[in-house]
């Protein structure tokens, strides 16, 4: 417990970009045990942020300030990955020239798409939801998009050196313990389910959907799990939640204390 709890100011500062003393990162299975936990504090001030653009200004206002605090909060570190991700696997014929796209910093065609249609998807949806539901919607978005790229280490196989390994895909796979995924699962459940009741596990169901695809799609186009492709299931992780709790809600789904 207490390297677990050592890992904690580590992970608000790979998660990050606010200034935390923390010690050195030794191994990722502890950090990644926590990312449901500072997923759910990240979206507390972005929370705050549409609660605020929604009561003075207008939902879509709201919106944008709420995505723009998390993109500030994290500094893009997960659209990073995606871009990077939609570049190297939806471009090149081989997955020798989709390894070296992924190696290159420039931003492509496809990486520009992706994070164009990723914030005018999140902006759109959470623009449709009322002042409280919007709340709901970030705080499990943000904590339970951590833990799907969590399962996605421990489901996943790391791209390894000898293959060309890009990225820290591989470190990232092979430190993750069953003991790490069983720690940041009970966290990311208990906040959903804090806030969604039963309706909880659309959102579980959803998350693990949206990790074997990615898993399938990146071990077809590379060969494996490499660390922006666990940025970008983050982020559609995301995107596809809000898109779940926004369907529920639609349907006139009734949440307990909501």
């Amino acid at each position: 417990m207490t390297t677990r709890l050592r890992a904690l100011p580590i992970t608000f500062a790979f998660l990050t970009r606010v200034p935390i003393k923390h010690g050195e990162m030794t191994s990722m299975g502890p950090i990644a045990g926590w990312f449901p936990f500072v997923g759910a504090v990240i979206a507390l001030p972005m929370s705050a942020a549409w609660w605020l653009g929604y009561q003075y200004l207008t939902p879509f206002i709201g919106a944008v300030l709420a995505v723009a605090c998390g993109v500030l909060l994290t500094g893009a570190f997960h659209l990073d990955g995606l871009a990077d991700t939609f570049d190297g696997l939806v471009g090149g014929w081989t997955q020798e020239r989709r390894r070296e796209i992924l190696k290159d910093s420039r931003l492509g065609t496809y990486g520009v798409a992706a994070l164009l249609l990723q914030v005018l998807l999140q902006v759109a949806v959470l623009s449709s939801f009322t002042q409280a539901a919007g709340v709901v919607a970030i705080i499990c978005a943000q904590s339970f998009a951590r833990l799907g790229a969590v399962w996605v280490m421990r489901a996943g196989r790391g791209l390894d050196e000898d293959l060309g390994s890009v990225g820290l895909g591989a470190n990232y796979v092979r430190d993750v313990r069953r003991s790490d995924v069983v720690f940041a699962s009970v966290i990311g459940l208990i906040v959903v389910f804090a806030l969604l009741s039963i309706w909880a596990l659309v959102v579980v169901a959803v998350s693990i959907l949206v990790g074997q695809l990615v898993i399938r799609w990146a071990i077809k186009r590379i060969g494996g799990i490499v660390g922006d492709v666990l940025g970008a299931t983050e982020q559609l992780c995301e995107t596809a939640i809000l898109l779940a709790i926004a369907v529920m809600f639609a349907q006139g789904v009734s949440i307990p204390w909501f």
